[in-house]
Order: C-alpha cells, then sequence, then structure tokens
C-alpha cells in the first residue's frame, strides 16, 4: 500500500496520540485535579430549598448523611420542605435526620448574612454550599421592563454573590477539605434564546464569577462548579408558561423538561466528583463541550472529549443556530402578515 493510502491515518494517529501525551502532561503538572468531595457528616447549606429541584438536592443529600441547612424566603413553604425531607428519610431508612431552615431573601445581603449566621451557630462551618435559588420571567427585551431586569439580576446574580460572601469566611473556617461550592446557572447560561434576555444575562454572568472564585480559591482546596440545568418540571418553569412568546415556545417544543429529581440528582453526582461543569442530559452535555473555552478541567477524559469534539459540535451548532434563526423569521413574518376576516 502506496504512502498515499497511510497518509491519512498515520497523521490522524500522530495527532491524537500527541494530544493524549499533552493532556497527560497537563494534568500532571496542573493544580487542579479530580477530587472526591463526600457528603456523609458534613454541613451543607442549600439555598432556595424550599422547592425545585433545591429541595430535591436536599432529599438527597439528607439520605447521604449530611446535615443538611435549607435557606429560602417562605417561612411555611421551609416548614414544609423540612417535613417533607425528614419523610424522605425515613422512608429510606436513613436514620435521624439534621435539617434546619432559615428565612432570608438572598436579594439583601444582610438577610442572606443573618441566616448563614444562624446556620453556621447551629451546625458548624459550612463545608458544601449549593446555590439553587433562581428566578426567571420569559419576556422578550422590548417588553420586559426594567424591573423585571433588576429583579431577575439581583436575585440570580447578586443573590449569588450576597449568598457566597456571607458564607466564604466560614467555608475557609472549615478543617474538611476538599470544600465545595455548586452555583446553579442554566443551559440558558450557554447560549441565547429567545425569551430570556434578562435570564440569560444572570446565568451567563455566573460563569464568570465561578471562573475567577476557582482560581482566587485553588490554594484552600475550595472546589467550584456549575450545574447547567435545561427546562425543569418546577414551579418555576410552570409560571413562565403563562408569558413565554409564542417564538419561545415554538423553539422549546424541540426539548423534553427534565423533572427536579434526575437534576437533582446529576447536580449531587458532578459535585462529588469534583467537575467544573456539570451538566444533566445530552444537550447540556454538548453545550458544556462546545462552551469550553478558556474554563478550568480538572478531568482527563472531559479534556480529551471537548478536544476531539469540540470541532464537529461547532459544525452542529452552526446548524442548530441556523434552524432557531429561520424559524424566528418565518414567525415573524407571519405575525406582520394581515389577519383574515370573515
Amino acid at each position: 500500500m502506496s504512502w498515499t493510502a497511510w497518509g491519512v491515518p498515520v497523521m490522524v494517529i500522530g495527532v491524537l496520540a500527541l494530544a493524549i501525551a499533552a493532556l497527560l502532561a497537563y494534568l500532571s503538572w496542573s493544580s487542579l485535579k479530580l477530587v472526591s468531595i463526600p457528603l456523609k457528616g458534613r454541613h451543607v447549606v442549600i439555598t432556595g430549598g424550599s422547592s425545585g429541584i433545591g429541595l430535591e438536592v436536599a432529599k438527597l443529600a439528607a439520605a447521604e448523611g449530611a446535615r443538611i441547612s435549607l435557606v429560602a424566603r417562605d417561612l411555611s413553604k421551609l416548614a414544609d420542605a423540612k417535613s417533607i425531607v425528614t419523610e424522605y428519610c425515613r422512608q429510606n431508612l436513613q436514620g435521624e435526620e439534621k435539617i434546619n431552615t432559615y428565612s432570608a431573601d438572598v436579594k439583601s445581603f444582610e438577610s442572606t448574612r443573618l441566616a448563614i449566621a444562624a446556620a453556621v451557630g447551629h451546625s458548624g462551618p459550612i463545608e458544601v454550599l449549593l446555590l439553587s435559588h433562581g428566578v426567571s420571567r420569559v419576556l422578550t427585551f422590548d417588553d420586559s421592563t426594567i424591573e423585571d431586569f433588576d429583579h431577575i439580576l439581583d436575585t440570580n446574580l447578586k443573590g449569588n454573590i450576597h449568598t457566597i460572601k456571607a458564607a466564604l469566611p466560614h467555608i475557609k473556617s472549615s478543617k474538611a477539605v476538599p470544600a465545595a461550592i455548586s452555583i446553579f446557572s442554566s443551559q440558558a447560561g450557554l447560549v441565547g434564546v429567545y425569551g430570556y434576555a434578562a435570564y440569560s444575562a444572570s446565568k451567563f454572568a455566573l460563569r464568570g464569577l465561578a471562573e475567577c472564585l476557582q482560581q482566587e480559591l485553588v490554594d484552600r482546596n475550595i472546589r467550584l462548579s456549575l450545574v447547567y440545568p435545561p427546562d425543569t418540571m418546577t414551579p418555576g418553569y410552570m409560571e413562565d408558561q403563562k408569558t413565554m412568546p409564542e417564538i419561545t415556545r415554538i423553539l422549546s417544543q424541540a426539548t423534553t423538561p427534565m423533572d427536579p429529581v434526575s437534576v437533582a440528582r446529576s447536580a449531587l453526582t458532578g459535585l462529588k466528583a469534583g467537575h467544573f461543569h456539570i451538566d444533566c442530559n445530552f444537550e447540556g452535555a454538548a453545550l458544556s463541550l462546545v462552551c469550553a473555552g478558556m474554563s478550568p478541567q480538572p478531568s482527563f477524559l472531559r479534556a480529551l472529549t471537548e478536544i476531539l469534539s469540540m470541532g464537529i459540535l461547532r459544525v452542529v451548532a452552526l446548524f442548530v443556530q441556523k434552524s432557531w434563526y429561520d424559524t424566528i423569521l418565518q414567525a415573524k413574518q407571519k405575525e406582520c402578515q394581515p389577519k383574515k376576516t370573515q
């Protein structure tokens, strides 16, 4: 067989071998390596823990033996959440649960600081912080008011800043390492979608926050992670349906909402494995791979997958974007057509 016939496969194998060797060298020298983050016996603080994904995370973490502190605004919902988690642990024969609840509005730093201080006073230093709170309102930019933007940004972005600012001294004081901070972003924090201008802006910003914090806290062995839930059947998702623009509704028909239990399982599995990017379904995995960019990556297999898949996923992404823009333009043209009268 001629060199021409052998040349292409030899070059492909050579490039692949070089990529693997470079990755092995990088990971052997890297300061950020995969770690195991246990939950049993640890103080786990969960914001937004009275409903939805946060409540499911609380149930699973409590069943693994964590000491749970739930933080949310509504006292009655917090009381119900405590009962639900207690009953879940009883049914799963996990013994005595340790769960406390604290009312706070994450939009207020002082309210958040007091709740965190109370949780630490009762259950000790924080070893795992899960930030699952969040709000959305699906409206076009034109239809969104400044008050809509303020509410979403104050809750989703500043609410994370307030909570981390209040909790970080108590995380640093913990003797349990590695500690963890897990921020719930969204697939809309990886790609902008029609009708999600305010929400995507708040979620995109969380990635920059997490990447900066990981660099600042790597010496303390505090691990950051970003969770990317898709549409999830939560009370917030059901509320979004009331204001969702028709174009957004058409675009979202291509995906099926996940249940919060599955999202919570994915979030805790990724956190315990020390991953930075935590996706919850196939679409989320593809998005986080194609959007990896300059983000930290402690996993060799994940890094190799990013390198090998990024090119082809970019091609797929271009066709997906074309489909979205075609759908939007068709819907806009239909809106402009005069309505037939009887």
